[in-house]
């Protein structure tokens, strides 16, 4: 486990999706939107001008967790030894921020807007009242939509293939170094949990809480640009 200080990191979320058309974000009536990029809270990562504007801001604490889960196998007929297969990675991301507005809250929580959800079916409309995008997207057909969580991580694919994922969101961390350095990419990461701390003069911060089971990849800009970011989407096969 690695904890930052929110000044010494910068993180960018995404979107698991390179469709330049929209991303997610929180209207005026409390609800969670498909939008234009330019518009979004969560836009899709169409390119690293894109993945920069999704920054959070006011981080005061980054706290990475990485990990392997894996199962001892044996020991066999004449072996003492048991074994051990990796199963799956574990990597959780913790942020801290100074609360500003509800647009997590709204995000995680919900409601969704119900024509955006799925398959805008009936019962979508009715659960789209009661459940946030904390899945990412999906579409149904060419059609984006807000994905309910319940299907096959390894089924939701991006428009167009069948080959590579759009499920979850993408988390970019940066060392605070100039426009250089190494990022940590957090692929097809769910947004797990929402906190809000109290105190007597009111809402002080949020925490956001994004876990995957999908391998991080340690990406280095190949430029000084500061939107030199990985985008390429995830194989099926690596889900």
């Amino acid at each position: 486990m690695t904890y930052f200080l929110g000044r010494d990191v910068d993180v960018f979320l995404t979107l698991e999706s390179k469709v330049t058309a929209s991303g997610l974000a929180v209207d005026s009536n409390e609800r969670v939107v498909l939008a234009a990029n330019a518009s979004a809270t969560i836009p899709a990562m169409a390119n690293g001008a894109t993945v920069a504007s999704g920054a959070i801001l006011d981080l005061t604490g980054v706290d990475l967790s990485i990990g392997v889960s894996d199962e001892d196998v044996g020991p066999f007929f004449g072996q003492e030894t048991t074994q051990s297969i990796e199963l799956r990675k574990e990597t959780t991301l913790t942020l801290t921020k100074k609360k500003n507005d509800s647009k997590f809250d709204v995000i995680f929580n919900g409601p969704c807007s119900g024509t955006q959800f799925m398959n805008a079916s009936a019962s979508d409309l009715i659960q789209a009242k009661r459940q946030g995008a904390r899945f990412g997207i999906n579409f149904s057909g060419a059609a984006m939509r807000m994905n309910d969580g319940l299907e096959n991580p390894k089924l939701v694919t991006e428009s167009g293939t069948t080959t590579a994922s759009c499920y979850g969101y993408r988390l970019h961390v940066r060392m605070k170094d100039g426009t250089s350095g190494e990022v940590f990419v957090m692929r097809n990461a769910a947004f797990a949990g929402h906190t809000v701390s109290l105190s007597a003069d009111g809402v002080q911060e949020e925490t956001l809480e994004f876990s995957s089971m999908t391998a991080p990849i340690v990406h280095t800009p190949g430029d000084s640009s500061g939107t030199d970011f990985l985008t390429t989407l995830t194989p099926t096969e690596e889900m």
